[in-house]
């Protein structure tokens, strides 16, 4: 079906067409894999999971992927909230300097 390059523990990456998935074997393929584009940000998705560990400076779409492959709920839990404060925040306004004479 797919190329297996690299496995650990319950985690498997393929290579497809246009990047990676990473599934976890524990869930349904459907429910527990993710498309990533590079395969280095693959092993760290799957490096972040088994450690537990959330990362600070990573977009939405990174931290969904590491919400379908894990199968942990407070971790998954920890990652909702995290996104939820971020949306919270919204976006920041442009800089403006007060002294710049126009």
């Amino acid at each position: 079906m797919y190329n297996k390059i690299y496995e650990r523990k319950e985690f498997m990456i393929f290579q497809v067409k246009e990047g990676y998935i990473v599934y976890n074997a524990r869930k349904s393929f459907q429910e527990g894999h993710t498309h990533l584009k590079h395969f280095k940000a693959a092993k760290t998705a799957i490096d972040l999971v088994i450690r537990k560990k959330i990362p600070k400076t990573t977009q939405g779409y990174y931290l969904t992927s590491l919400i379908r492959i894990s199968d942990d709920d407070s971790y998954i839990t920890k990652i909702k909230e995290l996104m939820e404060s971020r949306s919270q925040k919204g976006k920041k306004d442009k800089y403006y300097n007060s002294r710049h004479k126009i």
